[in-house]
Formats: C-alpha cells, sequence, structure tokens
C-alpha cells in the first residue's frame, strides 16, 4: 500500500482507483474516508492512502476542468464518486492500453469537461497577460509581485484581487504550480532532478523536493525513480497558446 503525506495540491484535482477503493483522510480528522473515487480542492490538506493502481488528474488554473472539479469538491473541498467517475476509470484503462500518442484522442472522446474556456477571459486584459507571461516564460525568475504592478500600471492590491478572481489563484500560488509543472515536465523529458529543479526556479533539488512533498504527499524520486510504471499526459493549455501568438 502507498501512503500520501498531508498535502495539498494548489490546484484542484481527482483521484481514481482503478483496482479497488480509496482511503483519505482530511488533516485534523480521525476518521478515513474511503471511495472509489474522490475530488478535491487544491486548498484542501488531507492525506491519502492507495491500493493498487490509480488514475490521478490535475487541473491547470484558470482552465474550465478546474471550475468544474472545484464545483464537484463542493463547499467542503471534499466529495466523493461523481456522477463521470466511472467514465474516468474507462478512460485510465484505455489509456493503459494506448500509446502515449493516442492519449490527446483518448482524452477528447472520454471527458466532456477537458476544453478550456477561462483563458478567453483572460485574453480581455493585456496587463494579465503581461503578468502571466512573466510567470509561465519564465518560471525561474523570483517575481516581486509589488514589481509586476509597477509594471503593468496598476496597485498591487489590484493586480492580487483581479489576478485571483480571472485564473481561481493567488499570484504567488500559481507561479508555485508552474514552477512545479515545468520541472514534471523536464523530468519526464529524462532531466536529473538537480537540473529539472534549478531549471524551474527552485534553490536546489532539496527545495524542489519538499515542495513536490507538500502538493503531492511524496517525494519525486519515489515518483520518477527508474522502472516506475506510469503513464503520463500533460495537455498543452490553451492559455500557453494565447501567450506564444500575442
Amino acid at each position: 500500500m502507498q501512503y500520501l503525506s498531508i498535502h495539498s495540491t494548489v490546484t484542484s484535482a481527482t483521484i481514481v482507483g482503478l483496482d479497488t477503493e480509496i482511503k483519505k483522510r482530511v488533516k485534523g480528522n480521525i476518521e478515513w474516508m474511503s471511495s472509489r473515487c474522490f475530488v478535491f480542492d487544491g486548498t484542501l490538506s488531507h492525506e491519502t492512502a492507495l491500493n493498487g493502481s490509480v488514475g490521478i488528474l490535475f487541473a491547470d488554473p484558470g482552465s474550465e476542468i478546474g471550475e468544474v472539479l472545484t464545483m464537484e469538491a463542493g463547499p467542503n473541498g471534499l466529495s466523493s464518486n461523481p456522477i463521470w467517475a466511472q467514465e474516468l476509470i474507462v478512460t485510465c484503462f484505455e489509456i493503459q492500453k494506448a500509446n502515449p500518442e493516442q492519449y490527446p484522442n483518448i482524452l477528447s472522446h472520454s471527458f466532456p469537461f477537458n476544453r478550456l474556456t477561462s483563458a478567453k477571459k483572460i485574453q480581455d486584459d493585456d496587463r494579465l497577460i503581461h503578468v502571466l507571461r512573466r510567470l509561465i516564460n519564465s518560471p525561474e525568475e523570483t517575481v516581486n509581485v509589488e514589481e509586476l504592478a509597477h509594471e503593468i500600471g496598476m496597485s498591487e492590491s489590484w493586480l492580487q484581487h483581479e489576478f485571483k478572481n480571472v485564473v481561481g489563484l493567488p499570484i504567488r500560488a500559481f507561479r508555485k504550480w508552474f514552477r512545479i509543472k515545468t520541472a514534471v515536465i523536464a523530468l519526464k523529458r529524462g532531466a536529473t532532478l538537480a537540473d529539472a529543479a534549478l531549471n524551474a526556479g527552485f534553490y536546489d533539488q532539496a527545495h524542489f523536493t519538499n515542495v513536490f512533498r507538500d502538493i503531492f504527499g511524496i517525494s519525486p524520486s519515489i515518483i520518477f525513480k527508474k522502472g516506475e510504471s506510469i503513464r503520463w499526459y500533460i495537455q498543452n493549455e490553451q492559455i500557453d497558446t494565447i501567450l506564444k501568438v500575442l
């Protein structure tokens, strides 16, 4: 049995057990919850016990799927067995049998909520586009929020409020997620833990390991060890396309 220690995923997510139920416990609670599928908000602090294969879907901030998962998680930030749970299980089994180049087609046909629309809100404001471009294209930079606000000619309080309103996360949480995502993409392509950490803006490998464990409840050295049987798919988000073409 695999155990994921207390963690908060920053962004909303869902996890499904392919072989058996999953156990999850919210921080501060004594009793464990059991379910075949959980949906949870990124702010939820929880621990997880897994037995067998699982499928996990993390939503990028500002995506339609993120809004769907957040609403499904409910006011307590956690819910179980959504109506699309069986569809998610079937999709995971299809991915297990498919080649990586088939993943996008499988997901596009299996999920009614994998299209992104929230990025269109961002297109309406060139100031937010400038901020997002800085955060995504240069994750290794240490960006001062006050300096960002000055660059776009707005107050720091306006930027903080409007960014969270449009994207769904505070600026610092958004930057943390995309630094982790940048490092994971590098690891997936064969980079060492040290190189992936430094290029994504972490101080060193230990810093990256600590942040990764805080988000996922497990060390990256376990996830990315040689021979580990994991199927990965990282979608090319619409928000990335918007930032590149403008």
